[in-house]
């Protein structure tokens, strides 16, 4: 079983953690972000070109962790974790004139410049705790700043602007 909670909802993109209830010890970020363009041979190198002519818009998923979920989780559960995402994005509005492609991005050398321990374990936990933390919003920043780049603008400039909690395109 898991946990997915929404993080952020534009009009044009959405962040989702993804938590498994039974290894919360795996980390994971994910988007879905409406670049509002044709995909490209360069977002998906191994589609013909008829194919991407085919559809007039491009999805992006973009799943980042610290971990390598194809080798690290077990059985049919990455198969069940990659089939939840895309029951998501399957109920998307416009994504039936769309391609929808799939990255994963491990992030297994974070930079742990910036990590210092908190001294106080009983505000901030201990040392394995404060790394864990650390690492979360480590990743869940390099998720946000992905949107930013497929955007080409800065969350805070689209939040503040064109927030869309219900709205229908």
């Amino acid at each position: 079983m898991a946990n997915l909670t929404r993080i952020l909802r534009l009009r044009d993109a959405e962040i989702w953690e993804y938590e498994f209830l039974d290894n919360q010890d795996i980390i994971i970020y994910f988007s879905i972000t409406d670049v509002n363009r044709k995909a490209t041979i360069h977002d998906n190198p191994l589609a013909t070109q008829s194919e991407l002519d085919e559809r007039d818009n491009y999805l992006s998923i973009d799943i980042h962790s610290h971990v390598d979920l194809k080798k690290t989780l077990e059985g049919d559960t990455f198969e069940d974790f990659i089939t939840e995402i895309s029951f998501l994005v399957e109920h998307m509005h416009d994504f039936h004139n769309a391609h929808v492609f799939m990255k994963m991005h491990v992030h297994d050398n974070i930079d742990l410049t910036d990590f210092q321990i908190e001294e106080d374990e009983d505000l901030h936990g201990d040392e394995k705790e404060q790394l864990y933390t650390f690492k979360r919003l480590w990743i869940k920043q390099t998720c946000f700043r992905l949107i930013e780049q497929q955007l080409n603008r800065k969350i805070e400039e689209i939040s503040n602007s064109r927030f869309c909690q219900d709205l229908m395109r």
